[in-house]
């Protein structure tokens, strides 16, 4: 893939950023991964004029975060919480301590390069722009790993695995003009307007400890009529899942993930059309998959039934504040992605194969 020429506009004068960054048991990921964060942060503050937050959250760590941040890190402010609730928890205690209109939150486990936040706060200029996402590699090797985010709706549930990316050389304009959309901004690596994500009301708790916390947050955006973008040249580098991966179980995460995505879809979902062929589906699954012997899956099942009440109060409060319905959302996103000039990859196997000289443009 060609690489991107970028040329840095000036944002709003008002376009403080306030940087949030959740952590539990994470002091050797923070060590490594905030100077990138400080770096730039002072070149926003250099470029643009506009002040900086850096807000740590610790989620109830046992390691030394609480002591070793404020002295190796003094211009960085942290936020103890007494116990581990979750990724959900942990980032709405900060986006509650944000001073400014424009929120960054970040992984622990990521490395940013020092244009990341000049890229990601030219998109809220746009008053109808509610997050972004951003270009992402593998940690060790320059490999794309994720981009904008592909959303279909098919055999009843949202599937938004899939990533897409461009070229300079094809969509030079689009991504100059801010218009590559995304359904969802990855938590990792995505900002925010903090005046939309205080009407959403930030994650949904019920989504804790991890997973689809992010699809959901954006999902309500766009139904609310607001929109999602991808922006390819703010680049992160990512050690996949270093929290998670480190704390617990792969069989206990699939099942937790697959909890939170029946949430997700009973909450969100008020099209009759979509209803209809998630339950069918659901239905389905439910009778075949004891055929394989996926136990996971009746165990996530049953873990979201157990629910059924903060999803009718949630589905209700999604009910009222809708501005776009659910088949609304999906053409829409389906106009982009078959308009744009958009490179879709499946895995990555399918990235390696389709560009093996991908490499990373790291300067300005």
């Amino acid at each position: 893939m060609g690489k991107l020429k970028p040329e840095i506009q000036e944002p709003a004068t008002s376009l403080a950023v306030s940087i949030v960054i959740p952590t539990w048991n994470g002091l050797h990921l923070l060590r490594e991964n905030l100077p990138s964060v400080q770096e730039a942060a002072r070149l926003y503050r250099s470029r643009t004029g506009c002040p900086t937050e850096i807000i740590v959250v610790d989620d109830g760590s046992q390691d030394e975060t609480a002591s070793t941040i404020p002295s190796e890190f003094p211009e960085v402010q942290i936020i103890n919480r007494e116990r581990n609730e979750g990724f959900s928890a942990a980032c709405n205690t900060g986006f509650a301590k944000c001073r400014f209109p424009v929120v960054a939150l970040l992984n622990n486990d990521v490395r940013i390069e020092e244009n990341y936040f000049l890229y990601h706060a030219l998109h809220f200029q746009d008053p109808e722009v509610f997050a972004v996402t951003a270009k992402v590699f593998e940690w060790d090797r320059p490999i794309f790993a994720g981009g904008g985010r592909l959303g279909r709706f098919r055999r009843g549930f949202w599937s938004v695995y899939f990533n897409y990316d461009v070229t300079a050389s094809s969509a030079a304009d689009w991504i100059e003009k801010r218009q590559l959309l995304s359904v969802y901004a990855v938590g990792g690596f995505a900002t925010y307007s903090r005046e939309k994500l205080a009407l959403l009301g930030g994650f949904d708790p019920l989504l804790s400890p991890f997973h689809w916390e992010d699809v959901d947050l954006s999902y309500r955006g766009w139904k609310r009529g607001w929109s999602v973008h991808y922006e390819p040249r703010s680049v992160v580098h990512h050690r996949t899942s270093a929290t998670i991966k480190a704390h617990f179980r792969r069989d206990l995460v699939e099942e937790v993930s697959f909890r939170n995505r029946l949430l997700f879809h009973w909450i969100n979902l008020h099209s009759p059309s979509y209803l209809i062929r998630h339950f069918i589906m659901l239905n389905l699954l439910f009778l075949t998959r004891i055929l394989v012997l996926d136990i996971g899956f009746y165990r996530s099942f049953f873990r979201a039934l157990a629910c059924l009440s903060q999803v009718r109060e949630r589905r209700r409060m999604e009910a009222q504040q809708a501005r776009k319905s659910d088949v609304e959302v999906s053409q829409l996103l389906k106009s982009f992605y078959d308009s744009a000039p958009i490179q879709i990859y499946y895995n990555q196997e399918d990235v390696v194969q389709k560009h093996p000289e991908y490499t990373v443009s790291t300067k300005v």
